[in-house]
C-alpha cells in the first residue's frame, strides 16, 4: 500500500463510494442533529430542517423553556413559538446539547429507511406552532 500512487488511492476510494447501494442511506443522511465540540463552543441560532427543504432558525437567547416527555417528544418554546421534535433517542445527547446551546441544527428524517438499529437518534417529525393570534387577518375593520 505504501507504493500506491495518489491516483490509485483516489480511484479505490471512488470505487468504495460508488459501491454503496442507492437505497442504503449514507452516514450523513442518518445524522439528525449536529452538536458543536469544544469546551466553550456555543451556537447563536438553532436551525430546523424539514424534509420539504424548509429551514428555520431561532435564536438561542429566545428559549423560554424546554420539556422532554417520553410520550410527546421534545418541546422547546422560542419567544412564543413552540417547536416539537418527535422521534426516539432525543435524550440525553440532543436534549443536553440544546440546554448547552451547542446544537447547530436538527432535521426530520427523509424516509422511514433511516429508522434502523444503527441510529441512536431518529427524528420522525418536527412541528413549529406560532403563537396564538399570529397571522390572523389584519383586514378586519374595527367595529364602531
Amino acid at each position: 500500500m505504501a507504493s500506491d500512487t495518489i491516483e490509485e488511492i483516489l480511484r479505490r476510494k471512488q470505487a468504495e463510494k460508488s459501491a454503496v447501494p442507492a437505497s442504503q442511506p449514507t452516514e450523513q443522511e442518518d445524522k439528525f442533529f449536529s452538536i458543536l465540540v469544544g469546551e466553550t463552543s456555543q451556537e447563536h441560532f438553532f436551525e430546523i430542517q424539514t424534509r420539504d427543504g424548509l429551514r428555520t432558525c431561532f435564536s438561542y437567547s429566545d428559549i423560554i423553556w424546554i420539556v422532554y416527555d417520553p410520550d410527546n417528544g421534545l418541546n422547546i418554546e422560542f419567544g412564543g413559538y413552540l417547536v416539537t421534535i418527535e422521534g426516539r433517542g432525543l435524550v440525553p445527547r440532543l436534549f443536553d446539547g440544546i440546554k448547552q446551546k451547542r446544537v447547530a441544527w436538527v432535521k426530520e428524517a427523509d424516509h422511514e429507511l433511516q429508522d434502523h438499529k444503527e441510529n441512536t437518534t431518529f427524528i420522525s417529525k418536527i412541528t413549529i406552532t406560532p403563537p396564538k393570534g399570529f397571522a390572523e387577518d389584519e383586514d378586519e375593520t374595527p367595529s364602531e
